[in-house]
This record gives C-alpha cells, sequence and structure tokens, in this order.
C-alpha cells in the first residue's frame, strides 16, 4: 500500500501547470501527478493501472490527448482528466486520485 502525502502537504504551484496539461507533483515520497483544464485541478497517482508504469514522460510533463484524456506513454491507455476513469486502452481500471485543496497558487494535499 503507497502511503499518501499528510493533508497541507505542498504538491505544486497551480502557475506551474500548462492549461491544459499536467506535470509530476513536487512530493518525492510517492508518484504522484498533477493536471489542469480550465479552473479544475486533479491529483492521481502516477502509476498506469496496466502495467505498472509511469504515466509521466521522463522530463515530468503528462501527455493530455486534445486536452481532454490523460495518455500513457508506453500502451497508449487513455483516462479521462477530471475522474480518471478509463476511456481507452489496455488499462481497465480507474486511476487513484489524491484529494487536493488550494491554498493560493499552492496545490496541497487535502
Amino acid at each position: 500500500m503507497m502511503d499518501l502525502p499528510p493533508s497541507g502537504t505542498p504538491l505544486g504551484h497551480i502557475s506551474d501547470l500548462p492549461d491544459p496539461g499536467g506535470l509530476e507533483a513536487d512530493w518525492d515520497a510517492a508518484p504522484l501527478f498533477l493536471v489542469r483544464k480550465g479552473d479544475d485541478i486533479r491529483c492521481f497517482v502516477n502509476i498506469c493501472p496496466h502495467a505498472g508504469r509511469a504515466l509521466s514522460l521522463p522530463d515530468g510533463r503528462v501527455f493530455l490527448h486534445k486536452g481532454e484524456h490523460i495518455l500513457c506513454p508506453v500502451h497508449g491507455a487513455t483516462f479521462e482528466v477530471l475522474s480518471g476513469k478509463c476511456t481507452g486502452g489496455p488499462a481497465g481500471e480507474p486511476l487513484k486520485s489524491v484529494p487536493i485543496r488550494l491554498d493560493g497558487d499552492v496545490i496541497r494535499a487535502a
């Protein structure tokens, strides 16, 4: 079982997130990433449920196809950007979400 960040842990900054787009979170104890679509921001565990690989690219970016779907760079599974629901490909299961809250420009674990 993976430890998730304690409430209040800073995970990133809204101003660093492309819109739409995603980046790895600023927390090294577990693989997490943040995604943004307009004013909506979500955090997910950075592991594809299909093969256990990272959803982020080597430079930390998370690829959003047409701003609507998170795309696994390894096997092409797709996930709805705000819910993490699997929308195509081999994964079948949703992404594990991590509760967050916004504190000005700072994104924190809830």
